[in-house]
């Protein structure tokens, strides 16, 4: 039963992501490539998933400082998570 009600919420917040996805792209007019490299205003978040894909994050330690680079970030990535908004935008921006 748990694990049920687990999947659900899962289920849930993917869809609110998605929605919220494709809602700011009609909002602002833009479009995204899809898998076949065609614009899109609806992509799905199972695309936007493997788009993510390969994405890094390096951690640089020094005895003074410690410092956290996003590698491999495109503008495709940058357009998706400024779409999504400042809450999304925390987890991947972290070196300005």
């Amino acid at each position: 039963m748990a694990l049920s009600f687990i999947m659900v919420l899962c289920l849930l917040v993917y869809r609110l992501a998605e929605f919220r996805l494709r809602s700011r792209l009609a909002e602002t007019q833009q479009t995204i490539l899809d898998q076949v490299q065609k614009p899109t205003a609806r992509p799905t978040m199972r695309w936007v998933f493997q788009c993510f894909e390969g994405i890094e994050l390096l951690h640089v330690h020094t005895a003074t400082t410690s410092l956290v680079l996003v590698l491999r970030l495109q503008p495709v990535h940058q357009l998706i998570l400024q779409l999504l908004g400042p809450p999304c935008e925390k987890f991947y921006i972290l070196s300005g």
